[in-house]
C-alpha cells in the first residue's frame, strides 16, 4: 500500500448543520470551448444570475462549504463531484438543491470539512433532463456529441478546476473528484497521463446504414500545468469502453490508458450492471467484454512500461450488484448483512465507507499539537485528528536519519488522538506520521464472496 508521509518539527500551534448550498457560475476555458457554443436550456437561462451568452460556455453548479464555526475558515481540502447521465437536477427542473443521492454526498463530506463543487454539464449545452442512451451516433436524438463523456465533458474538469484555483478557502493541493456512471467516463478521460500519445482519437460511430465505423473525433483534454492536479478519483460503475477512444476496449496492452501518475483511482462496479459485462453472474469463471477490468488492466501495462505504480489502486466488484447501487438507502448496523440488508444496500455501504477513506487518506492535512503531559510533570504529549478508517504509525527521531515506532499502529475513529512522547524531555525531537487506508473487508466472513477478484473472471 502506498504511504504519504507528513514530516513534522514539534511545535505548538494554537454537530455541524445542513448546509445550504450555493449556487455559482464559471465558464469553460474559451480556448478548449467548442465554436459555435451551444446555447443553455430555457430553465438555466431563467436562472437569475446566470449570463446566457452566445461567445462564452457558463456553467452552474453547486458549492456546499463547510461550516466555519466548526471547521474554521478553511482552506478546505475540496471534492469536484460529477452527475450521471440522469443529469444533476430532481424532476429534470433547476432546484435549491441535487437530487437526492448527489445532495446526500454534498451534505456528508461538508460535515466532513471538505468543500464540494457540484457542475451541472448538461443544462449549459441544452440538455434540460437526463442524457442516458446516448452514444456516438447519426440521430441526433440519440448522438452524444454536444457533451460526449471522452472529449466534451472532460472540459467541465478543467472549468472546475480553474474556478478552485481562483478561491481562497480552496486547498489547492488537496483536491478529489467523486463521479457516478456518465460522470465516471468523464473524469477517467479528464485525467490521461501524459504518457499516453494523443494522436488520432475515434470513436465507434453509427452512420446512417447503421454501420459501426471509426470517427475522428478530438484528443483528450489536457489539465494545464499551472492548474491543481486531483490527487484522488472516486469512480463508480463507469463503462470504460469508451466507444472505442482509447483503442479498442479489449486491448490489455501499455499505451492504450492510464490515469495520471499523481493521482490515486478507486473504481466500484457491480456484476449486475451491463457496463460491466458479465455474461452469467453466476458462472464461474465470470466472462464477458469485461471493459472496467481490460481498462485497469491496459493500465497497469502502461505503469509497467514507466516503471511507476499502477494509478488503479483498487477496483472493487460487487457480486450480484446493479448499476447506480448508491442510490439505495443504506441500513442501520443492526440490519447488516441480514436479509433486510439487500446486495445493493451493501455494497452502497462498503463504497460510502471506501469512499470516505479514500478521500480522506489522499485530501487531508494531518497535524501534530504538541501540548504538556498532565499525567508526567515536565513531560509532553502530541495529538491529532484522527481519522476514521486510517491507520497511523506514530515515529519519533531526535536526528531527522533514525526513526522508531511509538507505540503500535493505531486506527483511527473520528476523533482525537492523544499519545506520550516516549523520550528524554530535554532532547530535541522530531515527529512523523505514516498513514495509510484501513485495507476494506474484503477477507471477513461476511464478505469474502462479495467482494470479487480478477482472478473470478476470464478477461
Amino acid at each position: 500500500m502506498h504511504r504519504v508521509i507528513w514530516i513534522v518539527l514539534l511545535f505548538a500551534t494554537g454537530a455541524a448543520a445542513q448546509v445550504v448550498p450555493e449556487r455559482v457560475f464559471f465558464d469553460v476555458p474559451a480556448n478548449i470551448a467548442v465554436n459555435p457554443n451551444p446555447a443553455p436550456s430555457a430553465q438555466l437561462a431563467a436562472v437569475p444570475g446566470y449570463p446566457a451568452d452566445a461567445n462564452r460556455l457558463t456553467l452552474i453548479a453547486l458549492l456546499y462549504r463547510p461550516n466555519a464555526l466548526v471547521h474554521g475558515p478553511g482552506p478546505y481540502p475540496t471534492v469536484i463531484v460529477l452527475h450521471g447521465s440522469g443529469g444533476m437536477w430532481p424532476s429534470d427542473t433547476i432546484a435549491a438543491n441535487a437530487k437526492t443521492p448527489l445532495e446526500r454526498w454534498g451534505q456528508r463530506l461538508a460535515d466532513r470539512g471538505f468543500l464540494v463543487l457540484m457542475p451541472d454539464s448538461f443544462n449549459p449545452r441544452g440538455i434540460a433532463g437526463g442524457y442516458s442512451n446516448r452514444r456516438p451516433h447519426h440521430d441526433p436524438a440519440i448522438d452524444d456529441a454536444v457533451c460526449s463523456p471522452n472529449y466534451e465533458r472532460p472540459k467541465d474538469v478543467v472549468a472546475a478546476l480553474t474556478y478552485l484555483n481562483d478561491r481562497t478557502d480552496v486547498d489547492r493541493e488537496h483536491i478529489g473528484l467523486l463521479a457516478f456512471s456518465h460522470g465516471s467516463q468523464t473524469g477517467l478521460n479528464a485525467v490521461l497521463d501524459a504518457s499516453v500519445d494523443l494522436g488520432n482519437y475515434t470513436v465507434d460511430y453509427v452512420n446512417a446504414q447503421n454501420q459501426t465505423v471509426d470517427l475522428a473525433v478530438p484528443s483528450p483534454v489536457r489539465v494545464p500545468a499551472e492548474l491543481p492536479f486531483p490527487r484522488v478519483g472516486l469512480f463508480y460503475y463507469p463503462g470504460c469502453g469508451h466507444f472505442g477512444y482509447h483503442g479498442s476496449p479489449s486491448s490489455k496492452l501499455a499505451g492504450r490508458y492510464m490515469p495520471d501518475r499523481r493521482m490515486q483511482v478507486v473504481m466500484f462496479h457491480g456484476t449486475n450492471d451491463s457496463l460491466m459485462g458479465v455474461t452469467d453472474p453466476n458462472a464461474s469463471p465470470k466472462t464477458g467484454n469485461l471493459y472496467p477490468i481490460k481498462l485497469a488492466v491496459a493500465s497497469g501495462a502502461q505503469a509497467a512500461a514507466q516503471g511507476v505504480p499502477n494509478p488503479f489502486v483498487q477496483h472493487h466488484i460487487f457480486h450480484l450488484v446493479n448499476h447506480s447501487f448508491d442510490e439505495t438507502t443504506i441500513e442501520v448496523p443492526g440490519n447488516w448483512n441480514t436479509g433486510l440488508e439487500s446486495k445493493d444496500e451493501k455494497a452502497n455501504r462498503l463504497a460510502h465507507d471506501e469512499t470516505l477513506k479514500w478521500l480522506e487518506y489522499r485530501l487531508r492535512r494531518h497535524t501534530l499539537t504538541p501540548e504538556p503531559d498532565p499525567n508526567v510533570p515536565g513531560g509532553l504529549q502530541v495529538r491529532w485528528d484522527g481519522r476514521a478508517q486510517l491507520r497511523y504509525k506514530h515515529q519519533t527521531s531526535t536526528n531527522l536519519t533514525s526513526w522508531g515506532q511509538q507505540g503500535g499502529d493505531i486506527i483511527g475513529q473520528g476523533s482525537v488522538i492523544t499519545l506520550p512522547v516516549v523520550l528524554p524531555v530535554e532532547q530535541r525531537s522530531f515527529h512523523q506520521l505514516l498513514i495509510d487506508p484501513v485495507p476494506a473487508p474484503v477477507n471477513e466472513p461476511d464478505y469474502s464472496s462479495f467482494f470479487l477478484e480478477y482472478a473470478d473472471f476470464t478477461y
